[in-house]
C-alpha cells in the first residue's frame, strides 16, 4: 500500500492536561530528552503520510513555535474551545478534501506508539473496506478507559466512555486506546451529526462509531499485544513510567546492534544518540542531545556525554563531556569536565580531575591531572604538568593561550594570556608566565629558595611562646 497517497493524520493536542500540573503544554513535557509530540510525530512521519494536522488549543502559541521550528510540513489547526474529541476533530473539516482516503486520528500524548502498529490499523482498515478500524488492547486493570462492546460473535457494537459506561459494561477488559483510521467519507459525513447528550457534556468522537454501525457499515478492532504502548500520558507519575519504556525500548535497540550495556535500567540514552558497534557503556551513564560515540568505546561509569562527537577506541573514565569534539583513542577522566568548544587529536590524554573549556588539544598531548586549561591551543606532543592553569581571563575579556609542538608545562604552572609558549620549549614548575617563551628555550619565573639554619626551630620556639602569652 503506497500510504504516502492515501493517508492523512491527525494528531489531538488542545487539552490542558491539568494533571500534569504545569505551565508547560502537556504535549511539550520530554521524555528520552524529547517531547511528547516529537515522538509520536517521528513515528507517523515515518509511514510518508499525504499531509500531517495537530489540533491545538492550551498554551497554543508555544506549541506552534516548537512545531514550526522542527515540524514545518505540520499544519496546527485551532481550536480555542476544548469540548472534546469529536470537536477537535470538527476543527479540521474544512481540510477534509485535500486529506487521503485513510485518516489516522491518534492523540498527541501517547509517545510509545509505533509505526509498525499504526501501519497494521491503517491496512485493517483499507484492505477489508472497514468505516473504521480501532486501536484496543487488553488489560485487567480497564479504570479510566472506554470499553469495546461487543455482540457475541464479537462484532462490534459502540464505544462506551467510562463516565457513560453501566456496571456490566466497566467489566470489559478490552479498551479503547483513542487510535482510529477512518475511512474518509464516512468519517466527513457524520462528524457534524455527534452532539453533546453525554454525561461529559462533549462531543465524544467515539459516538462516530456508534453512528456508523447503525448505519449497517462495518468497523473491526485491532488488539495489540503490549497495553503500554498505545497509554496516554496524564500526570507525572505516567510520564516518568513511560520515559523508563521508552528508555528500555532506546537501550535495547542499541544492545541489539552491537552494543554492550552493563545494567542497562540505569543508563539513560537519549532516542538521538548513535553509538557504533563494540562500544561498552558502564552502569550508570547518561548520554544526550546529538552525541555520536563511535566504535569500540568504553564509556566508564556515572558519565554524562551530551552533544558530543567522540571518535573510535576512546576510554571515558566517570566524566562529564558536553559540546566537545574527542579525537581516537582518547583517554579522559576520571572526574574531568570537557566543556562546549573543546576539540582534540587522536590519542590525547586528559587525566583526573582536570577542565578543558574552548580549546584545542592536538596528537599526543597530555594534560594528565589537576590541570585547567581554558580558551588554549595545544599542539602535538605537548605535556602539561599537574596543577598547571591558563589564566585566560582578566575580569573584563578572555584571551587565549598558545603551546606548540612538542613544548613541556611543569606542574603548578601559571600561564597568564595572551601568551605563547614555543615549540619545544620548557617551562619550569611554579613559574608564572607572562610573556612569550621562544621556540626550544627554558622558563624560570620563581624566587630564588633561601634556606634559613635553624629556622624551624626557631619558628617552633616562637608560636609556642605566643601559646603561652
Amino acid at each position: 500500500m503506497d500510504f504516502s497517497k492515501d493517508l492523512s493524520i491527525i494528531i489531538l493536542a488542545a487539552g490542558k492536561g491539568k494533571r500534569m500540573k504545569s505551565e508547560i503544554p502537556k504535549v511539550l513535557h520530554r521524555i528520552c530528552g524529547k517531547p511528547l509530540i516529537y515522538h509520536i510525530l517521528k513515528q507517523v512521519i515515518s509511514l510518508e503520510p499525504k499531509n500531517v494536522f495537530i489540533i491545538i488549543g492550551h498554551k497554543k502559541k508555544i506549541v506552534r513555535e516548537y512545531l514550526d521550528s522542527n515540524f514545518p510540513s505540520v499544519k496546527a489547526i485551532d481550536q480555542d474551545r476544548q469540548s472534546g474529541t469529536g470537536h477537535a476533530v470538527m476543527m479540521a473539516s474544512d481540510d477534509f478534501s485535500g486529506m487521503g482516503k485513510n485518516i489516522l486520528i491518534l492523540s498527541g500524548d501517547s509517545p510509545l506508539i509505533t509505526a509498525g502498529t499504526l501501519t497494521s490499523l491503517v491496512k485493517l482498515r483499507s484492505e477489508n473496506d472497514l468505516s473504521v478500524s480501532i486501536l484496543t488492547s487488553i488489560t485487567q486493570d480497564p479504570a479510566g478507559y472506554g470499553r469495546i462492546i461487543k455482540d457475541g460473535d464479537g462484532k462490534v457494537l459502540k464505544i462506551a466512555e467510562e463516565a457513560d459506561a453501566s456496571r456490566e459494561e466497566r467489566l470489559i477488559t478490552e479498551v479503547n486506546s483513542s487510535i482510529y483510521c477512518f475511512e474518509k467519507d464516512h468519517l466527513r459525513e457524520n462528524i457534524d451529526n455527534i452532539n453533546i447528550k453525554n454525561s461529559q457534556g462533549e462531543y465524544y468522537l467515539t459516538d462516530i462509531v456508534e453512528m456508523l454501525i447503525n448505519k449497517g457499515e462495518r468497523a473491526e478492532t485491532f488488539v495489540i499485544s503490549d497495553h503500554q504502548e498505545a497509554r496516554g500520558i496524564n500526570d507525572r507519575s505516567q510520564l516518568s513510567e513511560a520515559e523508563d519504556m521508552l528508555s528500555h525500548r532506546i537501550n535495547k535497540k542499541h544492545m541489539e546492534n552491537g552494543i554492550t550495556i552493563r545494567n542497562p535500567s540505569s543508563v539513560y540514552i537519549e532516542d538521538t544518540v548513535q553509538i557504533k558497534p563494540d562500544t561498552i557503556i558502564e552502569a550508570s551513564c547518561f548520554l544526550r542531545g546529538n552525541t555520536m560515540i563511535g566504535k569500540g568505546c568504553s564509556i566508564g561509569p556515572f558519565s554524562q556525554i551530551d552533544d558530543t562527537k567522540i571518535g573510535p577506541r576512546t576510554t571515558v573514565n566517570s566524566s562529564v563531556i558536553i559540546g566537545a569534539g574527542i579525537g581516537p583513542e582518547n583517554n579522559i577522566g576520571p572526574y574531568s569536565y570537557i566543556r562546549p568548544g573543546t576539540i582534540t587529536g587522536e590519542k590525547v590524554k586528559i587525566g583526573a580531575f582536570c577542565e578543558i573549556k574552548k580549546s584545542n588539544i592536538d596528537e599526543g598531548s597530555k594534560v594528565p591531572h589537576l590541570s585547567y586549561v581554558g580558551d588554549t591551543e595545544i599542539g602535538k606532543g605537548v605535556n602539561i604538568g599537574a596543577s598547571s592553569i591558563t589564566v585566560n581571563y582578566n575580569g573584563f575579556s578572555k584571551s587565549r593561550t598558545i603551546i606548540e609542538d612538542g613544548a613541556f608545562i611543569g606542574s603548578d604552572t601559571m600561564l597568564v594570556a595572551p601568551v605563547r609558549i614555543g615549540r619545544g620549549a620548557i617551562v619550569a614548575a611554579g613559574s608564572v608566565i607572562t610573556g612569550d617563551v621562544p621556540d626550544n628555550a627554558l622558563a624560570i619565573e620563581r624566587a630564588k629558595q633561601k634556606n634559613i639554619k635553624n629556622g624551624a626551630v626557631k619558628y617552633r620556639n616562637r608560636k609556642k611562646m605566643d601559646r603561652e602569652k
